[in-house]
């Protein structure tokens, strides 16, 4: 069954109940005219409860004057118990300034009956009696409106979160394509360049590049339908690392024409599996900003593994777009960071340096 407390209509429809049922006792124990009194105020908190707009003072006073007159004339007893409810619905919704007046004399109201000849018993102790029942009503609405004010909260919060998580999720998603498509087109692009080149002076060269680069094309495009089958099943793209290893990943380069000066200094069959996939992502992207940045197409690149981290460092001339401005530096910063690494990548001497420190095993991962 869902709680009455969880939203303002519920609350109003609960009060409403419990109007009606103090109603009832207000009738069984009116004395004389006391019945008029009893019927005036017995719709009050159904109609706020079909009128959610209702004015929080108009409530009260509604309830508040017929429940005064008759303590006053001593014709009722228990209509305090609806001036209560309806203390609590006005307290835990939406108050104006006038509201929060009608609350205050709603609070002071039973000792108004003391300026008018009243009973001993409310000489003594009815007057405190029903302020503390109205003090109740008025505390337990504040609480109620506490409440509804967390779970609004919440519910922004929620929202917050979820829009977050689908930022997040695109931008994993550019970083995968970038880095699938990136790649390929780079390569692509340096066949076509080769090609262009040696068209006349050596037409067959300039044929077989052009058939490496429609081969590189074509597998660009597979790497794409794949990952955008697998983005739209629910599954993440194919990072990077899992297209291939260093060596082809430097082959297809130098296949394209670009000079590569690769050194290896240390086993990198003992570095964990994640290391090497980033490893790879950035060995990847360095590559794709020469071929697109670079001054000459000549690229060194040196690898250190140590006994508990893997050194890389890219270098190559800086042409005169800057290699560091697109997405794939910064999505490649964020995945090196992931896995506690270091990233650096900046302009040094008219070259292009990108440096790179990552652990060897992930922390808590044992071999």
């Amino acid at each position: 069954m869902p709680s009455p407390l969880r939203s303002r209509d519920r609350f109003a429809a609960t009060a409403a109940m419990l109007g009606l049922g103090a109603g009832v006792l207000t009738f069984a124990y009116a004395e004389s005219w006391g019945w008029v009194l009893a019927l005036a105020l017995f719709p009050a908190l159904v109609v706020r409860a079909c009128w959610p707009n209702m004015p929080g003072w108009l409530l009260l006073a509604w309830v508040a004057v017929p429940t005064i007159v008759g303590e006053a004339f001593q014709v009722t007893q228990t209509t305090y118990l609806t001036v209560t409810a309806a203390l609590a619905v006005v307290a835990a919704g939406r108050r104006s300034r006038l509201d929060t007046v009608a609350i205050g004399v709603t609070m002071a109201s039973p000792f108004f009956p003391l300026l008018f000849e009243a009973s001993d018993w409310h000489r003594r102790i009815g007057a405190w009696l029903w302020f503390g029942g109205l003090l109740v009503g008025l505390a337990f609405g504040h609480v109620v409106r506490r409440q509804w004010m967390l779970i609004a909260e919440l519910d922004r919060t929620r929202t917050r979160l979820a829009e977050a998580a689908v930022a997040e999720d695109r931008q994993r998603m550019a970083r995968d394509l970038h880095d699938l498509v990136g790649h390929s087109f780079s390569v692509v692009l340096l066949h076509l360049s080769g090609a262009r080149m040696i068209l006349n002076s050596s037409p067959d060269a300039a044929a077989e590049a052009l058939r490496e680069a429609e081969a590189v094309g074509r597998q660009g495009m597979d790497e794409l339908r794949q990952a955008l089958m697998l983005m739209h099943e629910g599954s993440p793209a194919p990072t990077a690392g899992e297209a291939g290893d260093l060596d082809r990943l430097v082959a297809s380069y130098r296949d394209a024409g670009m000079r590569v000066d690769l050194v290896v200094d240390g086993a990198l069959d003992g570095v964990s599996a994640a290391p090497r996939m980033v490893l790879c992502d950035v060995l990847r992207e360095a590559l794709t900003n020469a071929a697109k940045h670079a001054r000459t197409p000549e690229v060194t690149v040196r690898i250190d593994v140590g006994p508990a981290e893997v050194a890389l460092r890219i270098e190559n001339a800086l042409g005169v777009a800057p290699a560091g401005s697109g997405l794939g530096l910064t999505g490649l910063e964020h995945r090196v960071g992931a896995i506690d690494g270091v990233f650096r990548a900046g302009a040094q001497a008219g070259n292009w340096i990108v440096d790179v420190s990552l652990p060897r095993r992930l922390a808590g991962v044992t071999s």
